[in-house]
């Protein structure tokens, strides 16, 4: 037994062994085997060929490592601004691959090339199969190309949100869900606990949804100049899923089809004036006015962990580390709070919100919301002096939850049973393989109900909401843009820019330089601070799958349990 055991680990060391020494080597080396820096030649041609995700901010150094630092919005933003002014450049080639950016990031991307159109030169797009996203990406262009085999195609699916409900399998496996929610639309344990959402979730979802479908109609209908009936009826009729570069064109949502080699050419694009968004930096902009906006960017779920790099994580502490470096620079006069947040740990938000209503009385903060902005991404919004939200941005969501597991029906089906002794009157409360105590449960509830009336009470001194009005935009309702602005929980829709100007009028400033926090950190300086291989090696070795109790401890760990959550019932994104 105990040769098995060893065999076994040695087969797991051995690899993760050589993969931590692969990247300790790749990291040393890497500034010797990285090229030097990419020259732009004359009539040179900017290719925005991104593809998968693209993050509105990205914490990673550019060239730091690998894809894991591709271009993030505000970077493809820059570059194309800077492209712009740019004599050597001559046009834009936009080939989009499948790319993972949100509407609201897409958003920001077109208003940049349409900054970049304005200096004349023009902007061609490109595609063998293009998604949805790509498509309204290249909705930019000045002319739309795409290849002519039936192998090729545009897919246009629409807008929709998939849930997930586990509740039948937990029934098998005899676990039991106890979802503590307040907010009768918050739904976000609703998988949990039902087979389908409820009647008031569903339309809320249906609501926000038709809201973006009705934005994509809109823009493609002006756009590429069709009546509100071409356009749904591409979307709603149309017999193919994939459409074929002919079809494209004879709907009227392509200007061209032939292949790409033909494409370069009639465009004069070749190999050595070709040049990716990748390697372009574009002019590098000096930081020389005397007044400074700081834009806090601020992305992912909201949780205590580090919330560092490749983490996409927001933290009471990494919130805490930005102010204390934006207390360091006396230039910076105001703050912008770039948020694109569905939500997450309660008591984080809270903390977070602390430490932003501490920083709003040193300097003015306007947020910018981006993407999804919703429950605490909502909640450590409401630490401002205004707040401003992309036009394609989810919001609200003002509710809580909580998801407490019960396993005594796994302890059956197990043969394992549970005793606990104690002296207390909620010791051992939380025990496994127990039935819970109903007047535990019923404590839980209440409690919910607490964090819940903490949660409106922010929005009203915020919003300025009366206590007769906040059920209307509460009870976990989310909302577009649009919608947000009429039942006033924001104060106007706009993009960054609008964003970084509301803030310089706030601190009365007119000629300023924004500036992103956190700072940028090197791949291998992640890897240092967070010891993720590290982690990634003893993880193995501490699951003993042969223990069907820690297997039922796995399984419970990978849901949100235990605490008090402000977080969005589904992702709509």
């Amino acid at each position: 037994m105990n040769t098995n055991k060893g065999l076994l680990i040695g087969c797991i060391a051995f690899p993760l062994a050589l993969i931590l020494v692969f990247f300790i080597g790749f990291g040393v080396s890497y500034k010797r085997l990285k090229p030097g820096k990419v020259s732009v030649t004359k009539d040179s041609w900017l290719t925005v060929d991104s593809s998968g995700e693209i993050r509105d901010y990205n914490e990673i150094e550019t060239g730091s490592f690998f894809g894991m630092d591709s271009p993030s919005t505000r970077d493809i933003c820059d570059r194309i601004r800077a492209a712009a002014t740019d004599p050597k450049i001559k046009g834009i080639l936009l080939e989009p691959q499948f790319i993972g950016a949100s509407y609201s990031s897409l958003a920001e991307i077109t208003l940049a090339l349409q900054d970049f159109r304005k200096s004349k030169k023009p902007v061609i797009a490109y595609g063998d199969m293009l998604g949805q996203k790509d498509y309204f990406l290249c909705l930019s262009a000045d002319k739309i190309f795409m290849e002519p085999s039936a192998s090729g195609g545009l897919i246009l699916e629409g807008v929709s949100a998939n849930v997930m409900f586990y509740k039948e399998m937990f029934d098998k496996l005899g676990i039991r869900i106890h979802v503590m929610q307040s907010g009768a639309y918050k739904g976000a344990g609703e998988p949990y606990s039902q087979t389908s959402l409820s009647e008031g979730t569903a339309q809320n979802l249906n609501a926000v949804l038709k809201a973006r479908y009705d934005y994509l109609l809109n823009a493609l209908a002006q756009t590429r100049k069709l009546s509100p009936d071409e356009a749904s009826a591409i979307f709603e009729t149309r017999p193919d899923y994939f459409i074929s570069g002919p079809a494209a064109l004879n709907y009227k949502l392509i200007d061209g089809v032939m292949n790409r080699d033909s494409l370069l050419t009639k465009y004069e694009i070749k190999t050595e004036n070709r040049l990716s968004i990748s390697d372009y930096k574009g002019s590098p902009k000096l930081i020389s006015s005397a007044n400074q906006i700081a834009v806090i960017n601020l992305n992912g779920n909201i949780s205590p962990q580090t919330g560092t790099g490749i983490d996409n994580m927001i933290s009471a502490r990494k919130v805490q580390k930005i102010i204390d470096a934006i207390a360091k620079n006396k230039k910076i006069k105001a703050v912008v709070l770039r948020v694109n947040s569905p939500g997450g740990s309660a008591l984080e938000s809270e903390l977070i919100y602390q430490k932003l209503l501490t920083l709003k009385r040193k300097l003015p903060i306007v947020v910018s919301m981006t993407g999804v902005a919703a429950s605490g991404g909502y909640y450590i919004s409401c630490a401002s002096d205004y707040i401003m939200a992309d036009e394609l941005t989810i919001t609200g969501s003002i509710g809580v939850i909580m998801m407490v597991p019960e396993t005594e029906g796994l302890g059956r089906k197990l043969g394992l049973r549970s005793q606990t002794l104690k002296y207390g009157k909620f010791a051992g409360s939380v025990a496994p393989f127990a039935a819970y105590d109903p007047e535990f449960l019923a404590s839980l509830k209440q409690n919910s109900t607490n964090v819940y009336t903490e949660f409106k009470s922010r929005v009203m001194t915020a919003r300025g909401i009366s206590a007769d009005s906040i059920a209307s935009v509460a009870e976990g309702r989310v909302f577009s843009a649009k919608d947000a602005l009429a039942n006033g929980l924001i104060d106007a829709i706009g993009n960054l820019d609008a964003a970084l100007a509301k803030a310089a009028a706030l601190a009365k400033v007119k000629d300023y330089q924004a500036v992103n926090y956190p700072d940028k950190i090197s791949f291998m300086e992640l890897i240092m601070a967070q010891k993720s291989l590290y982690r990634l090696a003893t993880g193995w070795f501490k699951l003993n799958l042969s223990d069907p109790a820690v297997l039922e401890e796995q399984l419970i760990k990978t849901l949100p349990t235990n605490q008090w959550l402000y977080l969005m019932p589904a992702k709509l994104d």
